[in-house]
């Protein structure tokens, strides 16, 4: 995940900032990745300390110490798998006033921050408009939204944009390496939305063929038949992958209806069904999908009644021919 992350803009940001001895003293790195966030802060953390890419031996010890959550200077709060409540707060400000270990500068690190309580985040607060001389708070949160208008105002803030789907599924592949194919690789990448978690997520749970063949079904099917259809796809917990799945799968069958090159297709383990997917649907309906399956995103995330949202956007675009 590291190469992933190095490529970012938010991580060439910070490491400027480091260049140029200029840190902020605090910042919230923005990553939809749940499953990878407090992974992604470590990697963050070690530029502080300038050890993300260690030549040394005292580099590589600091590096290491980060990664398992032991190194004096850089506190991760909370526990794995915890919310960050009050009692962080106060035990990290307790922090504050103890001087460095090994260094000038102490870096606390807090992941996730959107799942916070209120009144853990007015504690940390405080700490953010009067920071302790050579403290450096690094945020971490999935979404922008629970966390306070305050505190943004108070942070420099770092967004990590989802990934490209060959990055993805190139990370795959060196992640597990020969457990599954290029196909399963590619077809999870594709899925995810641009995020890495949940390719591993899709990939390890073998959710990747169930949500391929709904994918397919929705949009291959007449209309008269989507009623028990929806109901039964109507309760998966992938719906983020399986509208991104679906956006795909109209994207190949636009290449495949426009004649180009099919070396472009994404899903092209699946190009029989890719095929049906283009001769069932017009040039104007497979472009009007994209946007239309991004605006049941959308929907979607605003608490929209996911079957609902779901079977309205497949008759539109079916109307659409």
């Amino acid at each position: 995940m590291q190469s992933l992350l190095k490529g970012t803009r938010a991580y060439k940001q910070l490491k400027v900032d480091g260049e140029k001895g200029c840190f902020s003293h605090a910042y919230l790195v923005l990553f939809d990745d749940a499953r990878n966030l407090r992974g992604a802060l470590k990697t963050f953390a070690k530029l502080f300390f300038a050890c993300d890419e260690p030549y040394t031996p005292a580099q590589t010890r600091v590096a290491d110490l980060i990664d398992t959550e032991s190194f004096s200077d850089c506190l991760f709060y909370p526990a794995p798998n915890e919310k960050f409540v009050v009692e962080d707060a106060e035990r990290l400000a307790e922090e504050c006033s103890l001087k460095p270990v090994e260094g000038d500068k102490k870096v606390f690190v807090v992941a996730d921050f959107a799942t916070a309580t209120v009144a853990a985040q007015n504690k940390l607060l405080k700490l953010l408009e009067e920071p302790p001389t050579g403290v450096i708070f690094l945020l971490g949160a999935t979404t922008v939204f629970p966390v306070l208008t305050t505190v943004l105002s108070r942070v420099k803030k770092l967004e990590i944009t989802p990934f490209e789907t060959e990055d993805i599924a190139a990370c795959l592949a060196r992640q597990y390496g020969d457990k599954y194919g290029v196909d399963e690789y590619t077809l999870c990448a594709a899925a995810s939305g641009g995020s890495l978690g949940g390719a591993q997520n899709t990939l390890e749970g073998g959710a990747y063929k169930t949500l391929t063949d709904d994918a397919f079904a929705l949009l291959l099917s007449p209309l008269y038949t989507l009623p028990p259809l929806i109901k039964r796809i109507g309760e998966t917990k992938r719906k983020k992958e399986l509208f991104s799945l679906m956006r795909l799968i109209m994207r190949d069958g636009l290449i495949v209806k426009a004649n180009l090159s099919k070396e472009r297709l994404f899903l092209r383990s699946e190009r029989a069904r890719i095929a049906q997917i283009a001769d069932r649907f017009s040039l104007n309906a497979l472009v009007f999908a994209q946007e239309r399956i991004l605006q049941a995103e959308r929907e979607n995330f605003f608490n929209a009644t996911f079957p609902q949202c779901l079977e309205t956007m497949v008759a539109d675009i079916c109307n659409k021919g």
